[in-house]
């Protein structure tokens, strides 16, 4: 594991700037406030305080079906709940269901030709938003809309392995598997998610093409989770209150008061003057972490916590795009991108040192993982390397400091697209360099803020993306059933169009597989034929990181299998 001991270094923006950044935090006045009428805490034993968050993202919806994008996962927490939970150390707990599905109590049935069928027993005290009983017939709606092509849905894991769903009656969920999945008796977050069958229906029959669409999925958003929609104000956030129908029974918080803040100094600014108590990846990153914990150093103002599960890595695009740059689909090119990217600086200047060098879709910290790196091909940085696969690729340059030309003359070239944030930035600044010394005519497009939500222009770079993705194998997306298309309004999450047959099949073994040996040989497997491929080039891992006020206890990171470290917000609480 690399560890720089610049880990602690401030971030480009200095400690100064950011303190008289944080003096004059804005306020945000068009914002909604908590102190309206219904603001004031529960009585005793109830729900009580306020907690001010500020996110990155403004949501377009709240369904965690039928929305996508970067650091949505957290709104998902807040409103919704699942069959069932991991808690941080992996451990899995019913949520809306009584009690996980067994073979030993009856509930999970295995049949001799791999079929299955898992029966969900749904808490009774179960209630939608609006005070309705939250049902079986609620879940049969949403597998039938989820697997309805004329949806856009951003994942159809694990709907596509399912057969059919049945409500025996309103509270026993039965659904038969067409094959077999290891986690049939653990659907969790964005698996499975019910639709309030009593306020929906009638629009998906009669009005499917704008199914998506109105402020049921926002403002008016009726959900299962601890906390519900009290006003949302467009551009500047919204205020959740504390459902005391919950199925685990009413969150500790009373009040969730969301900011919407794109600029991660803007972020990092509000939290040190006080004005919001959490802020997180993806909007904050460890450079400012650096600095909140060299400003708090020795008080009691405020915490960071950091831990590694998202992995950093180029997409590359194998299908054919405006400005297509086709070289990118020759494996050696991509070889030798990937001997020319220097990661360990990457990680100084982005991590602070904190990352970890990636060479597969599994964090270091996976029991697996020692068998999977013995097993992938590596791509250290060797610059010599780099070159040599070039010539034998059939590309030349005059001298060394000449850029590589194909017979005709051309250059290679490479655009590099990326977000608009400062991390993004200095990571293709990483990448540019690299490669442009390794004789590559590299650029960059920053994708403007504006359009990071334009899903087709998001699938439409021309050769190389620079993303991340929690790396747990039930997120694995590099295969066929995630391509982006317009049947799915490009919401698919395999945006490079990545498609290898061996890498489908070993991954549809990873979900399928119950023998132990067979599934644990099949995901090593797969991460050494993604690798051999390049299907992905695997950069490193970043530090997720949180920064929060000590009034704030409770938020502890992310969990060993979903993202989103909002995952136990009904535990929250503030001290004051």
């Amino acid at each position: 594991m690399y560890r720089s001991n610049r880990a602690l270094r401030l971030a480009p923006l200095g400690l100064t700037a950011i303190l008289v950044l944080a003096a004059c935090a804005p306020t945000q006045s068009n914002r909604p406030d908590p102190s309206q009428p219904g603001a004031s805490a529960s009585p005793s034993g109830g729900p009580r305080g306020t907690v001010r968050i500020a996110w990155h993202t403004e949501p377009e919806s709240l369904n965690p079906k039928l929305a996508a994008g970067v650091g949505l996962n957290e709104f998902h927490w807040v409103f919704n709940s699942f069959l069932t939970y991991f808690d941080f150390q992996g451990r899995l707990h019913p949520m809306l269901a009584r009690e996980i599905p067994s073979q030993e109590n009856g509930d999970w049935v295995i049949n001799p030709d791999g079929t299955m069928v898992t029966t969900y027993r749904l808490r009774e005290n179960a209630r939608w938003h609006d005070g309705a009983p939250i049902t079986a017939p609620d879940y049969v709606l949403a597998f039938e809309v989820y697997m309805d092509p004329d949806v856009p849905v951003r994942d159809r894991i694990p709907e596509t392995l399912i057969g059919r769903v049945d409500a025996r009656d309103d509270y026993t969920l039965v659904i038969t598997w067409r094959e077999p999945y290891i986690a049939a008796n653990s659907l969790t977050f964005q698996q499975m998610s019910p639709l309030p069958r009593h306020l929906v229906e009638e629009k998906y029959r009669t009005n499917k093409p704008n199914f998506v669409f109105g402020e049921e999925w926002t403002s008016n958003y009726v959900g299962t989770g601890p906390f519900r929609v009290e006003r949302w104000s467009p551009g500047s956030g919204l205020i959740a209150r504390a459902n005391p129908d919950w199925a685990l029974g009413p969150p500790k918080l009373d009040t969730v008061d969301i900011r919407f803040i794109s600029d991660a100094r803007t972020l990092l600014a509000n939290i040190l003057a006080g004005e919001v108590d959490l802020v997180n990846t993806s909007g904050i990153d460890p450079p400012e972490a650096a600095i909140a914990r060299e400003r708090w150093e020795g008080g009691n103002e405020g915490y960071v916590r950091t831990w590694q599960r998202t992995l950093r890595f180029l997409s590359f695009q194998f299908r054919e795009v405006p400005n297509w740059q086709r070289p990118i689909t020759d494996v050696r090119v991509r070889q030798a991108l990937m001997h020319a990217t220097d990661r360990e600086t990457m990680i100084n200047v982005i991590s602070h040192g904190l990352g970890v060098v990636a060479h597969a879709f599994m964090v270091p910290s996976d029991a697996l993982y020692p068998e999977v790196e013995r097993s992938v091909v590596k791509y250290s940085y060797d610059p010599g390397r780099a070159a040599a696969i070039l010539t034998d690729a059939g590309w030349r340059r005059s001298d060394p400091s000449a850029l590589f030309t194909n017979a005709g003359g051309q250059t290679l070239d490479i655009e590099i697209w990326t977000t608009a944030d400062s991390s993004a930035e200095q990571e293709s600044a990483v990448l540019g360099s690299n490669w442009k010394s390794a004789g590559i005519n590299a650029s960059t497009y920053m994708i403007p803020a504006a359009r990071q939500r334009d899903f087709e222009l998001r699938v439409s770079f021309p050769s190389v993306n620079t993303t991340s993705r929690s790396a747990t194998i039930d997120n694995f997306v590099f295969v066929s059933t995630h391509l982006p298309t317009p049947e799915t309004r490009w919401q698919g999450a395999n945006r490079g169009s990545f498609r290898d047959a061996d890498v489908d099949r070993l991954h549809n073994q990873t979900l399928t597989l119950f023998d132990q040996n067979e599934r644990r040989q099949a995901i090593i497997n797969l991460h050494k034929r993604v690798s051999e491929t390049l299907g992905i080039g695997p950069m490193y891992f970043d530090a997720s990181v949180l920064i929060a006020r000590s009034r704030l206890k409770g938020p502890v990171g992310e969990t060993a299998e979903k993202s989103g470290m909002s995952w136990n917000i009904f535990e929250w609480e503030v001290t004051d």
